[in-house]
């Protein structure tokens, strides 16, 4: 999931409130900003620089070992005792991780909980504190030959697609779905077909009515609130269309990347680290494959087996180019600039050409916005970095269908080239207005009678016979669709009704071809282009096109214990109950602990003071610890000792705790073994990280 995404389930100040934990101030965080900066590679890897050890560690872990995936309480325990990671100090830095809003947390209304990383932080973390060290190859772009042909990036693709839509108009099928000429029309408008998102087949809803490619395509406008749905129908929102088309191309490109890798890698163990890992390189220069095989080698091993999947999916979506490099190594590329801030994206602005036969050279960096009219007024007859199109009598027609003008056709051609348009072509036009869509079939309705007899019967009667059209035959006559009401009544009067069910709906009114010319339309929306919000129609259309990393079953968990005042540097030690903290414990009157010791759900005894308890209750009180991150007290042989207890093991004879003690530096810290019998004497102390919950 999304940090944007996520950040709708939330309260209001849930930004706020991460951006105020550890480490996002020592990063130079703007609250206001904090959504965008908490995935931008700069900011992140200030932050992971006053990230503390112990903190740092703990986010190695969940990165390496779950990525983007959710994983539950047990699972992070296990995966910590298996790194070495005490339970205490890996429980307390989860708790610094949720708080800062780089671990979020759902859980179902009976408390099962789930953690999570958003996907499109885990590659600015993974650059920042598992970097790879994979340097470019030296020559720049020429530095090797590509393997692969140029192909329209996804964001073209997209328009183009959305294009198709708007000229054949959204009217739904029968069942609900796209009608399947309009639907094999779209698809086809993508460079990629089904066999690329093939290894992907579990991600997309079961017996959809489109194919994949299409429902990767129709997901990615829903999301992106260039699509909604009105009275159950699909319908266009035109600013955030007019704005998406006037965004700057790399930025479009970057929230494609964004959404695809977290509808399809991110929710996937084997291509998660590859994604996110491949974010983290710069655009336009080519790599070694190797580095990247030796990185995943290393980290993730089972990811270093599938990571190519995913590199041509890429490369079908127009991202990413393979290479040979001049020694034969295998090498790769971005085509696009995937890194937020990279600054190396530039204004569209450039003009297209006009060519011999009504035809265009329309260049990839020309805006969009009359890119998009162009997909109305020509025809694209050939693909590639120049785009060829064609204006025809036919596709005149299907300009001034949707209300545009011959004046309109040419101002825009002007605007454009950023000249007037040939006299031939604008002849052309001023022919086509004249003649092309001057003529057209409309649909007749007939009045069918069961048998010639009750078809003169009606013919005789005069009244009925003024709303009767010319007669067709023995048992046919034409109806004008205006006066059906009229002559229903009229027949029924006559002692001859018609049956209901006759046809005479009114003819779906084709939806037009949103028009984005407007510019104030962009300025209003321009920044406003976001993910859909959940209960939205769309967003439960989007998840139906295709699923992602499903948590919409849960609900936001922000119940965060947050590390108490001085706790940072107390790298697991607990709170003293000797002195006053006893004292206060003893007597009730700590009101912070005590809500503490209640929030923990164990017994308040098990807190208060050092006493004897029964064997089976010792080695309760050890098992909780562990998974609190409480340390214990106990005596042994006359002596206290302060365990922060880390494993329990069962032997021949019985348990024995392992853990280590407190009563040292936590880099010189002594372990401890001790047999479950070997003490009788014991108190949980609470730890200072619990603290109040918020």
């Amino acid at each position: 999931m999304l940090i944007r995404e996520w950040l709708r389930r939330l309260p209001p100040d849930a930004a706020d409130r991460f951006a105020a934990a550890s480490p996002w101030p020592a990063a130079g965080t703007d609250r206001s900003g904090w959504p965008a900066q908490s995935a931008d590679p700069a900011t992140v890897s200030r932050a992971a620089a006053a990230l503390s050890r112990d903190t740092a560690d703990a986010l190695r872990l969940i990165m390496v070992r779950f990525g983007s995936l959710p994983f539950e309480p047990d699972q992070y325990e296990a995966a910590a005792s298996a790194a070495g990671l005490p339970a205490g100090i890996a429980a307390r830095e989860l708790e610094r991780l949720r708080a800062a809003g780089i671990i979020f947390t759902v859980r179902k209304t009976w408390g099962d909980r789930l953690h999570f990383m958003a996907s499109d932080a885990l590659a600015a973390w993974l650059a920042a504190l598992l970097p790879a060290e994979i340097r470019p190859l030296p020559g720049g772009r020429r530095s090797a030959r590509p393997l692969q042909d140029y192909t329209e990036p996804f964001g073209m693709q997209l328009m183009q697609l959305l294009a198709e839509l708007g000229k054949r108009g959204l009217a739904p099928s029968g069942t609900g779905g796209i009608q399947s000429r309009t639907a094999a029309a779209a698809a086809a408008r993508l460079s990629f077909g089904p066999e690329a998102l093939r290894p992907y087949e579990a991600r997309f809803a079961p017996g959809g009515k489109e194919e994949p490619t299409l429902q990767l395509g129709l997901a990615a406008a829903v999301h992106l609130g260039l699509l909604d749905e009105s009275d159950g129908r699909p319908a266009w929102r035109r600013e955030a269309l007019s704005a998406w088309l006037a965004m700057d191309a790399g930025r479009r490109e970057r929230e494609l990347l964004a959404f695809v890798t977290d509808r399809l890698a991110a929710c996937d163990e084997r291509f998660m680290h590859a994604a996110a890992l491949l974010r983290g390189l710069e655009g336009g220069v080519w790599y070694p494959a190797a580095g990247i095989d030796a990185w995943l080698k290393r980290h993730v091993p089972a990811g270093a087996a599938h990571w190519r999947v995913w590199l041509e999916t890429l490369a079908a979506l127009g991202w990413m180019q393979t290479g040979v490099s001049p020694e034969g190594e295998t090498v790769v590329r971005w085509l696009i600039e995937p890194r937020e801030g990279a600054g190396t994206d530039c204004a569209a602005g450039a003009p297209i050409r006009f060519m011999p036969g009504a035809e265009l050279a329309v260049p990839p960096d020309l805006d969009w916005r009359l890119r998009w009219e162009l997909e109305l007024l020509a025809d694209k007859v050939q693909p590639g970095p120049m785009t060829g199109m064609r204006l025809s009598a036919a596709s005149y027609v299907r300009w001034v269908e949707n209300g545009r003008t011959a004046e309109e056709a040419l101002a825009l051609l002007e605007e454009a080239a950023g000249s007037p348009p040939p006299d031939e072509l604008e002849r052309s036009i001023r022919d086509w207005e004249a003649t092309a869509g001057r003529i057209g079939f409309q649909e007749a309705l007939l009045l069918v009678c069961d048998d010639k007899r009750i078809a003169d019967r009606i013919a005789a009667e005069p009244p009925v016979a003024e709303r009767l059209g010319e007669r067709i035959g023995d048992r046919h006559f034409l109806v004008d669709r205006r006066h059906i009401a009229e002559l229903r009544r009229r027949l029924a009067k006559a002692g001859v009704p018609a049956r209901s069910g006759l046809p005479e709906a009114d003819e779906q009114v084709r939806q037009t071809y949103p028009s984005v010319r407007d510019s104030g339309d962009a300025d209003r929306a321009r920044g406003r282009v976001s993910p859909e919000q959940p209960g939205d129609s769309a967003a439960v259309k989007a998840i139906r096109l295709l699923t992602g990393m499903q948590l919409t079953r849960y609900a936001p968990d922000l119940d965060i214990r947050l590390p108490a005042a001085g706790a940072a540097s107390g790298a697991g030690r607990t709170q003293s109950a000797s002195g006053s903290a006893r004292m206060h414990a003893a007597a009730g009157a700590d009101s912070g602990r005590m809500h503490a010791i209640r929030a923990t759900g164990l017994p308040a005894h098990w807190f208060s003071a050092v006493r004897r308890v029964h064997p089976s209750t010792r080695r309760e009180m050890v098992k909780r610890a562990i998974e609190i991150g409480a340390a214990v007290r106990i005596v042994r042989e006359g002596a206290e000792m302060d365990i922060l207890p880390e494993r329990l093991e069962e032997t021949d004879g019985g348990w024995r705790m392992l853990g280590r003690a407190l009563d040292c530096p936590p880099d010189q810290s002594v372990r401890v073994a001790l047999d479950g019998d070997s003490w009788s004497d014991m108190q949980l102390l609470l730890p200072e990280w619990i603290g109040g919950r918020k």
